[in-house]
């Protein structure tokens, strides 16, 4: 079997309303992808969007330095060809700096979604684009062309699969698979064999469980780890010639999901349209099943102190309802609590925010609240996600009145968008997190601003500890979102 390289081509048919067998199905859902990621990228308002991302990935990864669990923090050297954002210098791995890199993203828990897809495609496809781009010495816009290809591949395959199983974490499944198109397209892949690196690497997803993550074990930040490292191995095997296996999706849905793909299922998964445009963006760093109840809090907020709160109740559907723990033990714990969550939102703090000295004395305080908020299931609101995330919050204050709040969208979502200074501001906001380099900064405006020609090692450098980057400078201001159908190629 020959290596395979090249551009991408048309796919020859979508949209079909019938479910397909799973090895007529994946070829044509990657190619989709593969289109519509090129489609976007080729206006002004795509790139910058595709920027956005890449930004708030790298705030996300960087910022979780000197917090990742013991083990995950590997030495590096300032020579090495991939980048360890949450760790010091670089390293010859990319399967270890994209492992390193996913697992970061989760130890901050800000980042990226498509609500439908009820998974993070982002995640997965930046670590390992960002690792096989800086492999192979490329430049800006392959990092982008690649993290938009992994992002759409991914975000299909969420909508094919459907549901996961009770008890099932969606992180290091189908991401796997997104980890593998990223990857594939940094080293060379066509769309054939961008098909069988997502197929080779849906045969070794992992399913992970939810329980521990939701008691804040560390073991949740190997689930995007090792399905990242995998997705990125697997592709390299394919571009060296590794055989072809059978259909592999089936089997993820079989032991993973909730069952086979409907017809709606299969004709969102293969819509021509960018799906990258649909992203959400957290506001904050917690799971994002409770950033609803945490919107709700924060507008009772305005008519009731914390010092007035006596009980909290917390009415969501099914997902949500299980991030119920009072007494959350640790920082994963709080990310995933909704009590947590409100009690911030009460008290006007980042739920999400690290422990620290300064933080220990309002820490307190929100565990107070948190105790005192219940959360429940309530089946009238089950069919409200993934079209949003409903929830109701009732609090009664220490006088013993009434006040409640409702939300379906948080600010992020792309019913309630926040503005490109509202994120990076979100973005700044990460790396002022004790721990990440001054070069940080200049490796988020150059993100947002340089060439895409400019080679990404030289845009990483300052995080590496390395000279400035010679595109620190601004780069050309991009034109108006929607301005241009063109592909801009002197900015991206």
């Amino acid at each position: 079997m020959s290596p395979r390289t090249g551009r991408p081509g048309d796919p020859a048919h979508v949209g079909r309303a019938a479910v397909a067998p799973d090895g007529e199905v994946l070829p044509e859902l990657v190619a989709t992808g593969v289109v519509a990621a090129d489609a976007l990228l080729a206006t002004v308002a795509g790139q910058e969007q595709a920027r956005r991302v890449a930004a708030r990935l790298t705030a996300n990864a960087v910022a979780a330095r000197g917090h990742l669990p013991a083990g995950l923090a590997p030495p590096g050297r300032r020579d090495g060809r991939c980048t360890l954002l949450a760790a010091h210098g670089a390293t010859d791995s990319p399967d270890r700096a994209a492992a390193v890199t996913a697992a970061a993203i989760t130890t901050t828990q800000c980042d990226e979604g498509l609500r439908e897809a009820r998974g993070h495609p982002g995640l997965h496809a930046y670590a390992a684009a960002l690792a096989a781009t800086e492999d192979a010495d490329g430049d800006l816009r392959t990092l982008l062309r690649a993290l938009a290809v992994g992002w759409e591949v991914g975000a299909r395959l969420g909508l094919l699969l459907g549901p996961l199983r009770d008890g099932v974490h969606p992180h290091g499944g189908w991401g796997t698979a997104a980890a593998a198109a990223a990857a594939g397209v940094a080293a060379g892949l066509d769309t054939a064999g961008l098909a069988d690196a997502v197929n080779l690497a849906l045969t070794v997803a992992l399913a992970g469980p939810d329980e521990s993550t939701r008691r804040g074990a560390p073991a949740h930040h190997l689930l995007p780890a090792f399905g990242t490292a995998a997705g990125l191995t697997v592709a390299y095997l394919v571009r060296d010639g590794f055989p072809a296996t059978g259909p592999a999706a089936a089997h993820l849905g079989r032991t993973a999901h909730q069952g086979p793909p409907t017809p709606v299922a299969v004709d969102a998964a293969l819509a021509t349209r960018p799906l990258l445009p649909d992203a959400y963006f957290k506001p904050v760093g917690v799971c994002a099943h409770a950033l609803t109840s945490w919107t709700a809090a924060r507008s009772l907020a305005r008519d009731v102190p914390g010092a007035d709160v006596a009980t909290v109740t917390v009415h969501t559907y099914a997902g949500a309802a299980l991030l119920a723990e009072r007494f959350p033990a640790s920082r994963l714990a709080r990310q995933f609590s909704i009590p947590w969550a409100v009690a911030c939102g009460l008290l006007g703090l980042d739920p999400g925010v690290a422990d620290g000295r300064t933080e220990a004395a309002r820490h307190a305080e929100a565990a107070r609240i948190a105790a005192r908020v219940t959360v429940r299931h309530d089946p009238g609101l089950d069919d409200g996600y993934p079209y949003g995330r409903p929830a109701v919050v009732e609090l009664r204050d220490r006088a013993g009145r009434c006040h409640t709040a409702r939300a379906r969208f948080h600010p992020g979502d792309r019913e309630a968008p926040l503005s490109a200074d509202e994120l990076a501001a979100v973005d700044a906001a990460l790396l002022r997190t004790a721990g990440p380099p001054t070069g940080a900064t200049e490796l988020l405006r150059a993100l947002a601003q340089a060439p895409g020609s400019v080679s990404l090692r030289h845009l990483t450098a300052p995080v590496r500890g390395e000279a400035p980057s010679p595109t620190g400078d601004p780069g050309p201001t991009p034109a108006a979102p929607g301005t241009s159908r063109r592909k801009d190629t002197a900015s991206w």
